[in-house]
Protein backbone atom coordinates (compact mmCIF):
# COMPACT_ATOMS: atom_id res chain seq x y z
CA UNK A 1 0.00 0.00 0.00
CA UNK A 2 1.38 3.69 -1.01
CA UNK A 3 1.46 6.39 1.09
CA UNK A 4 -1.19 8.46 -0.96
CA UNK A 5 -3.49 5.72 -0.10
CA UNK A 6 -2.78 5.96 3.76
CA UNK A 7 -3.77 8.70 6.21
CA UNK A 8 -1.30 10.98 8.31
CA UNK A 9 -0.84 11.20 11.92
CA UNK A 10 -3.35 14.54 12.44
CA UNK A 11 -5.74 13.00 9.35
CA UNK A 12 -6.28 10.01 11.76
CA UNK A 13 -6.66 11.39 14.94
CA UNK A 14 -9.22 13.64 13.33
CA UNK A 15 -11.16 10.35 11.66
CA UNK A 16 -10.43 8.08 15.00
CA UNK A 17 -11.32 10.91 16.89
CA UNK A 18 -8.06 10.21 19.19
CA UNK A 19 -5.47 12.59 21.24
CA UNK A 20 -1.80 11.85 19.75
CA UNK A 21 -0.93 10.52 23.17
CA UNK A 22 -3.55 7.75 22.27
CA UNK A 23 -1.92 7.08 18.82
CA UNK A 24 1.46 6.66 21.03
CA UNK A 25 0.42 4.37 23.36
CA UNK A 26 -1.70 2.47 21.24
CA UNK A 27 2.03 1.92 19.16
CA UNK A 28 3.43 1.34 22.61
CA UNK A 29 1.25 -0.94 23.33
CA UNK A 30 1.10 -3.16 19.99
CA UNK A 31 -2.41 -2.79 19.05
CA UNK A 32 -1.39 -0.19 16.29
CA UNK A 33 1.44 0.09 14.45
CA UNK A 34 1.35 2.84 11.76
CA UNK A 35 3.80 3.12 8.86
CA UNK A 36 7.30 5.50 10.03
CA UNK A 37 9.13 6.99 6.56
CA UNK A 38 11.75 9.04 6.76
CA UNK A 39 12.15 11.53 4.11
CA UNK A 40 15.49 13.28 2.64
CA UNK A 41 16.70 16.21 5.20
CA UNK A 42 14.01 15.27 8.01
CA UNK A 43 15.05 14.63 11.18
CA UNK A 44 11.66 13.00 12.45
CA UNK A 45 10.14 10.30 10.86
CA UNK A 46 6.35 11.29 8.80
CA UNK A 47 3.56 8.61 10.24
CA UNK A 48 0.70 7.02 8.12
CA UNK A 49 -2.23 4.82 9.63
CA UNK A 50 -3.81 2.86 7.27
CA UNK A 51 -7.95 2.90 6.45
CA UNK A 52 -8.22 -0.51 8.72
CA UNK A 53 -5.88 1.07 11.36
CA UNK A 54 -8.29 4.18 11.78
CA UNK A 55 -10.94 1.98 11.78
CA UNK A 56 -9.30 0.17 14.49
CA UNK A 57 -8.39 3.40 16.64
CA UNK A 58 -11.95 4.68 16.21
CA UNK A 59 -13.04 0.91 17.37
CA UNK A 60 -11.05 0.83 20.79
CA UNK A 61 -11.97 4.24 21.50
CA UNK A 62 -15.55 3.40 21.16
CA UNK A 63 -14.71 0.63 23.28
CA UNK A 64 -12.98 2.20 25.87
CA UNK A 65 -15.97 4.46 26.79
CA UNK A 66 -17.67 1.02 28.77
CA UNK A 67 -14.60 -0.68 29.40
CA UNK A 68 -10.45 -0.90 30.32
CA UNK A 69 -7.61 -0.83 28.31
CA UNK A 70 -6.92 -4.15 29.82
CA UNK A 71 -9.65 -6.04 28.70
CA UNK A 72 -9.68 -4.65 25.73
CA UNK A 73 -6.49 -6.26 25.29
CA UNK A 74 -7.56 -9.64 26.58
CA UNK A 75 -10.05 -9.13 23.82
CA UNK A 76 -7.73 -8.74 21.56
CA UNK A 77 -5.55 -12.09 23.28
CA UNK A 78 -8.63 -13.87 22.86
CA UNK A 79 -9.06 -13.51 19.06
CA UNK A 80 -4.82 -14.15 18.48
CA UNK A 81 -5.44 -17.03 20.42
CA UNK A 82 -8.27 -18.68 18.70
CA UNK A 83 -6.89 -18.41 15.50
CA UNK A 84 -9.46 -15.12 14.51
CA UNK A 85 -9.05 -12.18 12.96
CA UNK A 86 -7.84 -9.87 15.94
CA UNK A 87 -9.61 -6.78 14.18
CA UNK A 88 -12.26 -5.37 16.63
CA UNK A 89 -13.54 -2.82 13.85
CA UNK A 90 -15.61 -5.71 11.99
CA UNK A 91 -17.16 -7.19 15.11
CA UNK A 92 -20.34 -6.71 16.77
CA UNK A 93 -19.26 -6.45 20.52
CA UNK A 94 -21.38 -5.53 23.39
CA UNK A 95 -19.84 -4.77 26.84
CA UNK A 96 -21.76 -4.91 29.97
CA UNK A 97 -20.33 -4.38 33.36
CA UNK A 98 -17.56 -4.77 32.05
CA UNK A 99 -18.09 -8.06 30.52
CA UNK A 100 -17.42 -8.29 27.19
CA UNK A 101 -19.28 -10.49 24.27
CA UNK A 102 -18.60 -10.99 20.74
CA UNK A 103 -22.19 -11.45 18.90
CA UNK A 104 -22.50 -14.41 16.87
CA UNK A 105 -22.32 -13.02 12.65
CA UNK A 106 -25.18 -14.90 12.07
CA UNK A 107 -28.22 -13.46 12.70
CA UNK A 108 -30.35 -16.33 11.29
CA UNK A 109 -31.99 -16.79 14.53
CA UNK A 110 -32.69 -13.07 15.53
CA UNK A 111 -36.00 -12.31 16.91
CA UNK A 112 -36.27 -15.50 19.00
CA UNK A 113 -32.34 -15.79 20.09
CA UNK A 114 -29.25 -14.34 19.60
CA UNK A 115 -25.86 -16.73 20.37
CA UNK A 116 -22.78 -14.21 21.81
CA UNK A 117 -19.04 -15.41 22.84
CA UNK A 118 -18.31 -13.99 26.33
CA UNK A 119 -14.44 -13.02 25.32
CA UNK A 120 -13.31 -10.80 28.36
CA UNK A 121 -13.96 -9.32 31.82
CA UNK A 122 -12.03 -8.05 34.41
CA UNK A 123 -11.95 -11.41 36.46
CA UNK A 124 -11.84 -13.93 33.51
CA UNK A 125 -14.48 -15.68 34.65
CA UNK A 126 -17.81 -17.50 32.55
CA UNK A 127 -15.32 -17.24 29.49
CA UNK A 128 -17.78 -19.05 26.32
CA UNK A 129 -20.57 -19.17 24.45
CA UNK A 130 -24.20 -17.98 25.97
CA UNK A 131 -27.56 -17.55 24.09
CA UNK A 132 -29.93 -14.58 24.71
CA UNK A 133 -33.41 -14.92 24.44
CA UNK A 134 -34.77 -12.02 22.79
CA UNK A 135 -38.18 -10.40 23.92
CA UNK A 136 -40.14 -8.60 21.28
CA UNK A 137 -40.35 -4.95 21.57
CA UNK A 138 -43.95 -3.79 23.61
CA UNK A 139 -44.91 -2.45 20.59
CA UNK A 140 -44.62 -5.58 18.75
CA UNK A 141 -46.14 -7.56 21.73
CA UNK A 142 -49.64 -4.60 21.79
CA UNK A 143 -49.54 -5.65 18.20
CA UNK A 144 -50.04 -9.48 18.57
CA UNK A 145 -52.76 -8.58 21.15
CA UNK A 146 -54.52 -6.87 18.58
CA UNK A 147 -54.43 -9.58 15.93
CA UNK A 148 -55.05 -12.35 18.04
CA UNK A 149 -58.16 -10.02 19.11
CA UNK A 150 -59.38 -9.72 15.97
CA UNK A 151 -59.13 -12.97 14.45
CA UNK A 152 -60.41 -14.53 18.08
CA UNK A 153 -63.71 -16.68 18.22
CA UNK A 154 -63.69 -15.77 21.64
CA UNK A 155 -63.21 -12.14 22.04
CA UNK A 156 -65.84 -9.65 21.39
CA UNK A 157 -64.08 -7.21 19.08
CA UNK A 158 -66.57 -4.30 19.90
CA UNK A 159 -65.66 -4.50 23.41
CA UNK A 160 -62.03 -5.32 23.22
CA UNK A 161 -61.93 -2.30 21.08
CA UNK A 162 -63.46 -0.27 23.66
CA UNK A 163 -61.44 -1.81 26.13
CA UNK A 164 -58.07 -1.80 24.81
CA UNK A 165 -55.94 1.17 23.83
CA UNK A 166 -55.66 2.20 20.84
CA UNK A 167 -53.76 -0.26 17.88
CA UNK A 168 -50.55 0.89 16.89
CA UNK A 169 -49.62 0.49 12.91
CA UNK A 170 -47.70 -2.18 12.05
CA UNK A 171 -43.27 -2.12 13.18
CA UNK A 172 -41.69 -1.29 10.69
Amino acid sequence: MSVIDQFTRRETMELAGATSNQLQYLERSGLVIPTRILKEGKKKPEVYYTWEQVLEIRAIRNLREATSLQVIRRVIDFFEKCQFNKNLWDKQIVVVDEEVFWVKPDWSDFGKQISVLKIADKRRKGIGQYTLIVIPALRDIVVEVWDTAETSKVINIKEFQRRAKNKPGKAA
